[in-house]
């Protein structure tokens, strides 16, 4: 349908030059606006040649912002008997709806949080955005303003996806003088709260650690980063316990007791074959000996829960052969077609059946849980270590 040129000339943009940071304007739907005292028709032709327009606002002959007309309204009223003959001498100011006005400046995330309840509902609500002087600077409706929080946060969730990715590998073989580590993760839903870590100490010795973060997505994803730093760079030669201590104040101050992780960390010495072990509440894993496997049992509470920390340290001699071995547990609580879990009397037989070939184990792991599973989803994050002693 063509537009007159009365018709063409009676819209008037307001868009700016720039827009800065995370202001309103990110999100405004349209920067075009019409005087009040042009007709009702004319808008009705605007809106017919032009169907991605939603609404336009209203303002004086100063451009000061009165409101808006949106196409619903609009079509809504000419659609009632002898609408159309009604409003044919009408106004514009006679039809324009009067909604809430925003500062065009105004920061888009904390307005966010004012219109929680409105971005909720199923009917979506336009609003003005207006300068200081109250002049008309565009439209943005709760729509775009959950469409745009929706590609940030998808945005977030792929940056702190790459993130995990590079701190906690699909899958690591490590090793040194006297030992190697077979692992592997594999997450159920892209972000999972499963970690595990690796590090060779400058004395010889080595560190490791594996466990499980409270929840899922960027929060797990953060909390997973802030346990890699301290990790990462934390002087070991002030021992397991100040370790702990640490991790667990950090936890605490940061999350205020709403996030917790459980894991089980180690520290072993080739030269003497002593392992340290500290089981913070996670009690999955064992030590498999010429075939046979000792449970590892929880002695400390997880880590986040109480500031007040104390970790017990068990120390175990190793001998030649030996693996350790430790598991979260998405591993045996993936489920079947038929409700049953994996369990742990599998996973610890296949172990044990593979104390001569442990570097055939992780693969015979991920064959069994993918034959258990069948074409039941992951259930939860599967992250698998072991530590061999030679």
């Amino acid at each position: 349908m063509g537009l007159s040129s009365s018709t063409v000339s009676m819209l008037v943009s307001a868009q700016p030059e720039k827009i800065y940071g995370s202001s309103l304007l990110k999100v405004a739907d349209t920067f075009e606006y019409v005087l009040a005292d042009q007709k009702v028709t004319d808008l009705a032709e605007v809106f017919q040649a032009r169907p991605s327009l939603s609404a336009v606002g209203v303002c004086d002959s100063a451009g000061r912002a009165l409101g808006l007309v949106s196409r619903v309204h609009l079509f809504g009223l000419l659609g009632k008997p002898y609408g159309r003959e009604i409003l044919s001498r009408k106004p514009v100011s006679e039809i324009t709806e009067e909604v809430p006005s925003y500062d065009m400046n105004a920061n888009l995330f904390q307005i966010a949080e004012r219109l929680q309840e409105s971005m909720d509902r199923s009917v979506f609500h336009h609003y003005l955005l207006t300068d200081t002087a109250g002049h008309f600077r565009g439209l943005f409706s709760s729509k775009d303003l959950l469409v745009y929080l929706s590609k940030i946060t998808q945005q977030d969730i792929l940056l702190a996806s790459q993130l995990q990715e590079r701190l906690v590998k699909h899958r690591t073989t490590e090793g040194g003088a006297g030992w190697s580590v077979e692992a592997f993760n594999q997450s159920a839903k892209g972000l999972g709260g499963d970690f595990y870590h690796v590090m060779p100490l400058p004395d010889g010795k080595v560190f490791v650690a594996l466990g499980d973060v409270s929840g899922k997505g960027v929060a797990a994803s953060v909390l997973t980063s802030l346990l890699w730093g301290v990790l990462q760079f934390y002087d070991y030669q002030q021992g397991l316990p100040r370790l702990l201590t640490q991790i667990n104040e950090a936890l605490i101050r940061t999350f205020h007791l709403e996030k917790y992780l459980t894991g089980v960390f180690l520290v072993y010495e080739p030269a003497t074959r002593r392992l340290s072990v500290a089981d913070m509440g996670h009690g999955h894993g064992w030590f498999v000996r010429k075939g046979r496997a000792k449970v590892v049992q929880s002695q400390n509470l997880p880590l986040g829960i109480d500031l007040e920390l104390s970790p017990q340290i068990l120390v175990v001699k190793l001998q030649p052969g030996d693996m350790v071995c430790l598991y979260t547990d998405g591993l045996t609580e993936q489920e079947d077609e038929n409700g049953r879990e994996l369990g742990e009397e599998a996973v610890l037989r296949l172990s044990c059946q593979h104390w001569q070939t442990p570097q055939q184990l992780p693969a015979a792991l991920i064959e069994l849980l993918s034959q258990h599973q069948g074409s039941v989803p992951r259930l939860d994050d599967v992250t698998w270590l072991q530590m061999m002693v030679d």
